[in-house]
């Protein structure tokens, strides 16, 4: 009965007074589209780069960064590489691969780039075994619609000079240690093929689809530090009886959607 009598109340308010109801429903429309047109256009104003923010956002939760930075870099220059007198479109120099390589420009990127082509490792073609202690340096540069397309590299030490297959991890190719980077997974794996140390480690490699990664790697005797830019990756006996150690880094099995690795500025040093 109290519902008959709402409802009959609205109709004869509407028949009444039709011209007042009518331009009340319609200043309630109007009202909720400029509400919802607003909110667009907050939302291009504030976040028309979402994917840029996400990433930013996930830079400032980094893991494993120590309060005091506790890599030093070698005083003294073994090796130094940063492919300024190398031709375009050619590999480098100093260095060799059983796939593809090719040195390029990337723009708004300051320096020459080693591309790493898929399928292939890289090691160089000049230099002896490395020195008992030293410290190792270099940039990763990836490019990529997403970090998942760039798939999963990894670099190490070997226990010879050669190149004749894509070295895949510590147990292939006479290869001694393998870190590598899951960009899908959003991991970092050691391992070693010596003293069968294996970790993984959650890292949000998901953030780093389109930036400069900087790798630092101490090496005394037989103990190995690895860092990701600031973040503290590794901390473990990698080597038994200091065997002789040669660098590679080896590029995806394959790449998705346009994506590429790209490696620069190597910088190796003695203490």
């Amino acid at each position: 009965m109290k519902k008959i009598l709402i409802l009959s109340s609205l109709l004869i308010t509407f028949l009444l007074f039709p011209n007042k109801i009518h331009a009340q429903f319609w200043k309630k429309i109007q009202d909720k589209v400029e509400k919802k047109a607003e909110d667009v256009t907050d939302d291009i104003l504030n976040g028309s780069d979402k994917s840029t923010q996400e990433e930013a956002e996930k830079k400032d939760e980094i893991p494993y960064v120590e309060k005091t930075f506790s890599y030093v870099p070698g005083k003294n220059t073994y090796f130094e590489d940063e492919f300024e007198n190398d031709d375009f479109g050619a590999m480098p120099t100093y260095w060799k691969t059983n796939g593809v390589g090719s040195i390029v420009e990337i723009s708004g990127i300051p320096g020459k780039w080693l591309e790493l082509g898929q399928r292939s490792s890289f090691k160089l073609d000049t230099l002896l075994s490395m020195p008992e202690n030293f410290t190792l340096e270099f940039d990763i540069l990836t490019r990529s619609d997403k970090a998942e397309d760039l798939g999963a590299m990894n670099f190490g030490f070997s226990k010879d000079n050669s190149v004749r297959s894509w070295i895949s991890d510590a147990y292939n190719d006479n290869s001694i240690t393998s870190t590598e980077l899951h960009f899908w997974n959003k991991d970092v794996t050691h391992s070693s093929s010596a003293t069968d140390n294996r970790s993984t480690l959650d890292f949000p490699l998901d953030a780093y689809g389109n930036t400069v990664i900087h790798i630092s790697i101490a090496v005394n005797n037989e103990q190995m530090r690895l860092y990701l830019d600031k973040s503290k990756l590794l901390d473990a006996k990698m080597f038994l009886n200091n065997p002789n150690k040669y660098f590679y880094i080896s590029a995806p099995i394959s790449y998705d959607h346009g994506a590429q690795i790209y490696i620069g500025n190597i910088k190796i040093a003695k203490n």
